[in-house]
């Protein structure tokens, strides 16, 4: 029997990606899912999206803000978060609450329902250790907060039944804090073919030959110093000279973007980027294909550099090439034949591989068919899958969910993890 299933995230839905695919992947397998979620200014607070049922409550979530009102944000969510899944289950009875960090402690959101019987995941896009430690000001502040962000880690992967997370990095951590391997799952985040249809995949025009049209690099996500926009901004401006209609784009939303707009004014090419507001899951799609190259300039700073993207997975499927920092996370995932890598905060080798890309857009193809054969193995069917499979684990007794959840990982995973 499909599972009833409650999601619980600190972020806008259906806005949020990972959590609608995972959310649409149960749904698809004929699980009832509901999520309970921020609402953004002019969203209901019920709304039913793609079979999925949306319970948002009023809980902003700003950017840049201070840690004590992130803190404090985090914990009014969690006390109505606690209520309205607790109301739910009593209406009729979760099999699984899937809680996704940050942060970890919302696991406890799902008190009520795990103390009458329901499993409870424990979904880590990002290890709160070393993102608290990147995010945090002076050795001292950096200390503290890595160990209060690790013992909350540490209390909340205890209290629940099932820890995944995002890719091989993360899981080499997770394990060397003490979480058994039986107790641990991978869920990449790759491309989901609902919002980047096989159809829309096409190369991109070599702009080398029309002087006229732009060659664009392109950003999108989360605008934050840890994410090296900076060095993209510089690298642009050294790469100008030889690639006269060089443009980049960017698409988002963080505290980073007055700064990151001085310093293309500073460097006098403010007109050579554009900035654009977040969109929709499914017009993002429409932004990676407008564009030549992906960058992913990210620091390394303890965090960024375990980071596996999730806009690698859609450049590698949309057929676009990527320009990326050297980073263990870029590297579990491509070989070096299927990306260009610079070493983090280099601009000017980030605008040599610009200016060569440009110059040799055979090279370019080459990249994108490489990228192409290693994503294969991780394409979203067979995660979306692979999550089904691990729903039908948790419900199902517990010796049953050992044996399911250890075969229910694809070889190649497993491949990929051993080869690190």
């Amino acid at each position: 029997m499909p599972a009833r299933v409650a999601m619980i995230t600190y972020d806008f839905y259906p806005f949020d990606v990972r959590v609608r695919r995972l959310a649409e992947a149960a749904a698809d397998g004929g699980s009832e899912v509901d999520v309970i979620c921020l609402q953004q200014e002019g969203e209901p607070p019920y709304e039913i999206c793609n079979g999925v049922r949306a319970f948002r409550l009023p809980v902003g979530r700003g950017f840049g803000r201070s840690l004590p009102l992130t803190v404090s944000s985090w914990l009014r969510f969690l006390a109505l978060a606690g209520v309205k899944v607790a109301r739910l289950h009593r209406q009729q009875p979760y099999d699984v609450i899937h809680v996704h960090n940050m942060p970890d402690f919302l696991v406890f959101a799902a008190l009520v329902p795990k103390l009458s019987g329901a499993k409870v995941i424990l979904d880590v896009q990002d290890t709160s250790p070393e993102l608290m430690a990147a995010k945090a000001r002076g050795r001292r502040a950096r200390a503290v907060l890595r160990r209060l962000a690790a013992a909350q880690e540490r209390v909340s992967a205890a209290f629940v039944d099932h820890v995944v997370t995002v890719g091989w990095p993360f899981e080499k951590l997770l394990l060397q804090r003490g979480i058994r391997p039986q107790k641990l799952s991978i869920l990449l985040n790759s491309a989901d073919p609902k919002i980047f249809p096989e159809a829309r995949r096409s190369a991109a025009p070599n702009a080398a030959s029309d002087p006229t049209r732009p060659f664009i690099l392109m950003y999108w996500g989360t605008i934050a110093p840890r994410n090296g926009l900076d060095t993209a901004i510089r690298a642009l401006a050294l790469a100008l000279p030889d690639v006269p209609n060089l443009r980049l784009d960017l698409m988002g939303r963080g505290e980073h973007i007055p700064a990151l707009l001085r310093l293309a004014e500073e460097l006098g090419v403010r007109d050579r980027v554009t900035l654009r507001p977040p969109c929709p899951a499914e017009e993002i799609v429409d932004f990676v294909v407008h564009g030549d190259v992906g960058i992913i300039p990210y620091r390394v700073d303890g965090f960024e550099e375990l980071v596996l993207p999730t806009k690698a997975y859609e450049l590698a499927w949309m057929g676009r090439p990527i320009l990326a920092s050297n980073t263990v996370g870029i590297r579990s995932m491509f070989r070096a034949e299927s990306i260009a890598l610079c070493e983090p905060e280099h601009p000017e080798q980030f605008a040599a591989v610009v200016v060569d890309l440009y110059r040799h857009p055979e090279k370019r193809d080459r990249m994108v068919a490489s990228a192409a054969q290693d994503y294969a193995a991780y394409r979203w069917e067979r995660m979306a899958q692979r999550y089904r499979d691990l729903l039908a684990a948790l419900t199902t007794p517990r010796r049953a969910a050992t044996s399911s959840v250890t075969s229910a990982a694809p070889s190649p995973l497993r491949d990929r993890r051993t080869a690190q």
